[in-house]
């Protein structure tokens, strides 16, 4: 009786610790953002919450930052296999001519080096660079996040402002667009 007792507790705690890995903030939300306003209001989730215990790394290994504050930020999460990342990346490519993108931050889920071939191969420059720090890192990032591509906006204090999941048409991406070459803080 003991022993099944004990059994009982031990898968409690390991569907709870589970359940607690796995909450995750509804992306499609409108998170509040008032026309005129460049930041979500203190409801809206941080970038850290939206990734959870997730550590994400630079090319060369160092584990850095999703997000800098201060900096409003367009958030693309991709992968080297996603053709509809391809696209977007063309759509891009076209939008800035060899333009600068600052404040496009591009999470290759296969990791940081893999997005490079992927923006120079639309010439695409200025962009921060990120992946998973490792494969468990990887997988929280995937249990989080609809599919590839995703855009995420977040603002200079870290809070989501709008998400849109899947490939934007032209029209939408500009907006995007206009968050990644420093000409508006929001889309």
């Amino acid at each position: 009786m003991a022993l099944v007792l004990v059994a009982a507790v031990c898968t409690v705690l390991v569907a709870a610790r589970a359940t607690a890995e796995r909450t995750t903030v509804n992306l499609l939300t409108d998170h509040g953002v008032v026309a005129g306003t460049d930041t979500a209001p203190s409801t809206a989730p941080t970038i850290a919450q939206l990734i959870g215990r997730a550590k994400v790394t630079a090319p060369g290994g160092r584990v850095t930052p999703l997000h800098t504050l201060g900096e409003p930020t367009i958030l693309m999460i991709s992968s080297r296999t996603c053709s509809w990342c391809k696209r977007a990346l063309k759509d891009l490519g076209g939008m800035a001519s060899g333009r600068p993108l600052p404040r496009l931050t591009l999470l290759t889920l296969e990791g940081a080096e893999e997005g490079l071939p992927m923006l120079a191969q639309e010439q695409l420059t200025g962009a921060r660079l990120r992946g998973p720090a490792s494969d468990a890192d990887r997988q929280r990032i995937t249990a989080r996040f609809p599919g590839t591509p995703t855009f995420v906006a977040i603002d200079r204090r870290g809070r989501v402002v709008r998400t849109l999941p899947g490939y934007p048409i032209p029209d939408e991406l500009r907006h995007w667009y206009a968050v990644m070459v420093g000409e508006q803080d929001v889309p």
